[in-house]
């Protein structure tokens, strides 16, 4: 079979990592003595994963799919005195994969730098970084780098961060131009074909973030813009985006803890991706409340409520109302992604339950449930892209299911992540336009980390 020379130095390393790291090979150890008076450290991972789905909620595609794909992350950190620079190649690659199978660049995107920056400690209350990087701000509801997803959010420009003497009021401010992930094609995609991210004028995403903690008390304040318009190959909606939020976190007296998150979206958009289509204003919200108990025993057992809600688009408006959830990662509130993802912030209502185990440093586990309807019953639900414009499959989305179970086989070294969802699927996913499969979804994955 004839190898493309790419894939080849890809494969090579991944294994070659994998072999040393069995043979008890150190980078950060010979990174520390070819680092002279400077510090370097080297670190990375290989994950496997396995993931299928049957009884598709998509109106296209296949009905039911299996995937296989494979993210190496390479990561270096070089800091002396007050300077530092970063620099990570990311490699994300997907096999058995066939044309109707609902995976994009966000899943496949082979070998990319997500990082390459340098940084300066101006004082030990300011530092400033310039170059690309990804960005954590947070809960990471709204800007954050997916830790499940392969593929990163990835951003070039700078941040200037401050912090008070005590480390209790922080201060971030960042002007950036967002990553854009290649390749553009179905058959690109599949076929893992290398084509090398790009940034632009075209798309600029900026703000601040703030947070203090007072006592037990933590608050988070945040304003995030993003001006997007078209470039010379795509049209686009046109987004100007302000969004602006607040975080509260209290974990009260005894093992109570509380959550509350929200955020309102003013600015405008095109109403479609014509050129010539109108702009219309933009008024979305987005909202998230939770609490939990911590129960006393050597499991770390925690039980918590939860409630979300994202504005959808209502008919019969001058005003466009769906929130966009910006570059927030979905796993952590919504359940897996990649040939799964029906849910996220945007046109949802939800109410939950979820119980939390974690009795030792080398395992822990969860289970989740969530009531689910739409909050606009003209706009396509979450992310499931199903939409009945007229209204009349009301806003019943049924219910999700989801458990996951971590395991370190070896600490630090060797970790396995298994999880599942069940989406049992309310009126609206049996009676809307396009729905071409009524049985529930169901969804499983596994993975294998290896990292050194």
């Amino acid at each position: 079979m004839n190898v493309p020379p790419m894939v080849r130095t890809c494969a090579a390393l991944r294994w070659g990592l994998l072999a040393g790291m069995a043979l008890g090979f150190s980078p950060s150890a010979l990174a520390q003595e070819a680092a002279g008076a400077g510090e370097l450290d080297l670190s990375g991972s290989v994950r496997f994963r396995y993931e299928a789905y049957d009884n598709a909620y998509r109106s296209s595609g296949a009905r039911s799919d299996d995937a296989v794909t494979i993210r190496t992350s390479i990561a270096a950190r070089y800091t002396r005195g007050r300077f530092r620079a970063g620099a990570e190649i990311r490699d994300s690659r997907g096999y058995a994969i066939d044309i109707d199978t609902p995976i994009s660049s966000a899943h496949i995107d082979p070998l990319q730098v997500p990082q390459l920056y340098v940084g300066l400690d101006v004082s030990d209350q300011v530092s400033v970084t310039a170059g690309r990087m990804v960005l954590n701000f947070g809960s990471k509801r709204l800007v954050g780098d997916p830790g499940w997803r392969n593929a990163a959010n990835a951003f070039t420009g700078a941040r200037l961060d401050w912090q008070d003497p005590e480390g209790k009021a922080r201060l971030s401010v960042f002007y950036t131009l967002p990553d854009k992930r290649h390749p553009d094609t179905k058959g690109e995609v599949i076929a893992n074909a290398w084509s090398v991210d790009t940034e632009g004028f075209d798309l600029r995403f900026w703000g601040a973030f703030a947070s203090a903690q007072q006592g037990p008390v933590a608050l988070e304040a945040y304003a995030f813009v993003l001006d997007e318009r078209d470039d010379a190959t795509h049209a686009t909606r046109n987004r100007h985006l302000r969004t602006v939020g607040g975080r509260l976190q209290v974990p009260a007296a005894g093992r109570w803890d509380f959550e509350l998150e929200a955020a309102l979206q003013l600015g405008r958009i095109r109403m479609s991706r014509d050129e010539d289509a109108p702009s219309v204003p933009v008024r979305a919200y987005m909202a998230h409340g939770e609490a939990g108990y911590t129960l006393p025993g050597s499991l770390d057992a925690r039980l918590s409520l939860q409630a979300d809600m994202a504005s959808g688009d209502k008919a019969g408006t001058a005003r466009h109302e769906r929130f966009d959830s910006l570059y927030g990662p979905r796993r952590g509130d919504w359940g897996p992604t990649s040939l799964y993802g029906p849910l996220g912030y945007s046109n949802v209502r939800s109410l939950g339950v979820r119980a939390e185990i974690a009795p030792s440093k080398r395992f822990d586990a969860f289970v989740d449930w969530r009531r689910l309807w739409l909050d606009s019953t003209g706009d396509a639900f979450a992310f499931t892209g199903i939409r009945d414009a007229s209204g009349a499959s009301g806003r019943d989305g049924g219910s999700q299911l989801q458990a996951r179970v971590r395991y370190w086989l070896i600490p630090k070294r060797i970790k396995i992540d298994l999880g599942a969802a069940w989406l049992d699927k309310g009126a609206f996913l049996k009676r809307a336009p396009k729905v071409q499969d009524r049985g529930d979804t169901h969804y499983g994955y596994g993975d294998i980390y290896f990292l050194f």
